[in-house]
């Protein structure tokens, strides 16, 4: 269990970092936008507790047994899908939701999968439609700039023709995300039809459990 003084460092970071996304995402909706429709809604912020491998290896991936099943009385299906106990996350006010699809809702042909391919890792392609807040354009970027750092080498190497086998990568972001998986070094996450998945970040090198998508 984190200590009270830890505990409240990490309201006061989540507090800062939401106030300094707020006036970002204003800066760039500029004067079109009246106050009241930006002004951040008040409400409680949860507290990620401090990663645990303990935990992520005794996690239940599949309560529910993700998909539909009929109910006591056989009439209708009954859908059990995860749902975050903090409900749907608060996107900044530049991102505008038509509507939340779980992955099976729109991929019809083919199965879901978390990494397609771990060569060619590209990031922007796919999230252009993000690139309108400031945000999510920092967390894209990021992450890519910390995959070419460590993995800019052996790929430019690789693609040269110098080695047969793909090559072994330095740092993999998707070792970030565990589903259906345990805690273990080089594992892979699984697509989860029951929608339960948790995320590893760092804050000041320590490590807190991200809560599950």
């Amino acid at each position: 269990m984190a200590s009270k003084q830890t505990r409240k460092k990490e309201v006061h970071r989540i507090n800062s970092a939401h106030g300094s996304d707020k006036s970002k995402e204003q800066y760039y909706l500029g004067g079109s936008v009246q106050p009241s429709s930006v002004e951040q809604k008040k409400g409680k912020f949860p507290i990620w507790p401090e990663w645990s491998e303990a935990d992520i290896n005794a996690e239940k991936w599949d309560a529910g047994k993700g998909g539909k099943e009929k109910d006591k009385t056989g009439k209708s299906p009954v859908f059990h899908f995860f749902e975050d106990p903090e409900g749907k996350i608060e996107l900044p006010p530049s991102l505008k939701i038509y509507s939340w699809k779980r992955p099976q809702d729109f991929l019809i042909t083919k199965a879901p999968v978390v990494v397609k391919n771990e060569i060619l890792f590209d990031l922007f392609s796919a999230n252009e439609h993000l690139f309108c807040s400031e945000l999510m354009r920092w967390i894209i970027s990021e992450i890519y700039a910390v995959w070419k750092i460590f993995n800019g080498a052996t790929l430019n190497n690789y693609f040269k023709g110098n080695a047969g086998e793909p090559p072994l990568l330095t740092w993999k972001p998707w070792e970030h995300i565990y589903s259906l998986c345990k805690a273990v070094k080089g594992h892979m996450p699984l697509f989860n039809s029951y929608g339960k998945y948790v995320v590893k970040l760092y804050w000041m090198v320590s490590g807190i459990m991200g809560l599950s998508l």
